[in-house]
């Protein structure tokens, strides 16, 4: 049946004529609107000039359409035709350009939430970082950090693999390698900028005092800043400096040196339950999956405005991270904050269960400050001994070293040995053992209380507090 529009493609494009219409003039708007309102995202129509002689505002209000007037530009072209095309409808979230990659965001992070959960069994907070961290790979260009991944897991067989699998699909240009040479880094990374999967670290910084194994880590200490290079001699009188940034992700067994660590953002893996279910993964079923994903944050991270809007980003990032957290994970506070919606308390809540996680793994020094603030605590004096103070540690059932380091030689009479090692360990936080009075006039070598009080606020506070330095990263306003 006609319904006195006459309309054709050509070369993809719809053209409708008026002056063939025989329909009257509401009519045929209307209809004209429906098509409108078919349209997709960036998809271009040609319509006769004099269907503009009322204002599409009028026209919308008149149709009732859920559409708003700002849905369509248009593009004069002369010989009577404008060029309309579908742009943003902010009554139903949806944007063109920057905007239409802000709404379809979120969309794809739950896309690369729910293809790296159909394969693998893990938190849902660890799965929101890493559909962050995607995203970021794609749109690194906007970011002066980078967050590096740390996969890891306590035994085999708990999918770190499998996790590898799934991303080295949604990243782009994607470099798997083992036991890497800070040469061949240096090259793939200035010639192609590669996301770098660097399986089986803890293999590589199993003997850190191995030379290949330093140039290594410099690589990583350095490379998670833009702007930062690692120098090297070329011939006889020539330097160079490699660039060393780009997006990271290492996965292993076991704990990183702490310098690289302090740049991760930890990802833990465990073995999966019997009564746990996955697909099975199969790489080219996988494949179908995982390219529109990829198709679309490529297209996405290509919009200027996109990594302009990004770049010019200044998300809240939470108190409760450190300095060097928060830097690295800014791009990824940044892009939740692009998706909106539920996002950003999404990632701010992931990235807190991630990082509170990693506390348990704080270095040696650090946990032994908080130990002794414990003894101190439960003593309510505000001097110990040495040998007590060892006592008091060991006597503590936790899984800290103490005991195993000094419960023989301590049993033994030998304090001399514990002693020395234990002011060894203060000593880088300015804390040393000094001849202290106690009540019963006896003046035996220990420890004050008050001088761990700075270390423990610095180190190891019982309450996250901001950083004076970064305040304005996280919102506050200095007073």
């Amino acid at each position: 049946m006609k319904t006195g529009i006459a309309s054709e493609k050509q070369d993809g494009i719809l053209f409708i004529d008026q002056s063939k219409s025989r329909s009257p003039r509401r009519r045929f708007r209307s209809s004209v609107m429906q098509r409108l309102s078919a349209l997709k995202i960036g998809e271009t129509h040609l319509v006769d000039a004099s269907f503009f002689q009322t204002p599409i505002s009028m026209l919308m209000a008149t149709w009732n359409h859920r559409l708003s007037p700002r849905t369509f530009i248009r593009t004069d072209l002369g010989d009577d035709f404008y060029e309309i095309t579908r742009r943003a409808d902010r009554k139903s979230g949806r944007c063109n350009t920057s905007g239409e990659g802000q709404s379809e965001l979120a969309t794809f992070l739950q896309r690369i939430r729910d293809f790296l959960q159909r394969y693998i069994v893990f938190p849902a907070d660890a799965a929101t970082a890493l559909a962050l961290w995607v995203a970021h790979c794609w749109a690194i260009d906007a970011f002066d950090f980078t967050p590096y991944l740390h996969i890891l897991s306590p035994e085999k067989r708990c999918g770190k693999s499998r996790l590898i699998d799934c991303l080295t699909l949604l990243v782009p240009r994607p470099w798997l390698v083992i036991s890497p040479t800070a040469a061949a880094l240096f090259r793939q990374i200035e010639a192609d900028e590669p996301t770098l999967f660097i399986d089986e670290v803890d293999a590589v910084f199993e003997n850190g005092k191995i030379a290949s194994n330093q140039a290594l880590r410099a690589v990583l200490n350095g490379g998670y800043e833009r702007g930062r290079t690692v120098p090297r001699c070329v011939g006889q009188t020539s330097l160079q400096n490699r660039n060393v940034f780009c997006a990271k992700l290492l996965a292993g067994i076991g704990k990183l040196p702490e310098t690289v660590a302090d740049r991760c953002i930890p990802i833990r893996l465990v073995r999966r339950k019997p009564e746990e279910s996955v697909e099975p993964f199969r790489k080219r079923d996988a494949e179908m999956i995982a390219t529109p994903i990829q198709e679309k944050l490529s297209a996405w991270a290509k919009a200027e405005q996109v990594i302009n809007e990004l770049r010019s980003a200044r998300p809240q990032i939470p108190r409760e991270l450190g300095d060097r957290q928060g830097d690295i994970c800014e791009p990824l506070f940044a892009i939740a904050e692009m998706a909106s919606g539920d996002w950003p308390q999404h990632a701010q809540r992931a990235l807190r269960a991630l990082f509170s996680a990693q506390s348990e793994d704080q270095s040696v020094g650090v946990k032994l400050l908080a130990a002794i603030r414990d003894v101190f605590d439960e003593s309510g004096d505000d001097r110990l001994p040495s040998e007590k103070l060892l006592k008091k540690l060991i006597a503590r059932e936790t899984d800290e070293p103490w005991a195993e380091w000094w419960e023989r030689p301590i049993a033994s009479g030998n304090t001399r040995g514990p002693a020395a090692k234990l002011a060894r360990l203060l000593q880088k936080f300015d804390i040393e053992p000094r001849v202290i009075r106690l009540r019963n006039g006896s003046t035996p070598r220990g420890y004050l209380r008050q001088d761990f009080e700075d270390p423990w606020a610095r180190y190891c506070p019982s309450e996250p507090a901001p950083d004076a330095t970064t305040q304005h990263l996280r919102g506050a306003i200095p007073q």
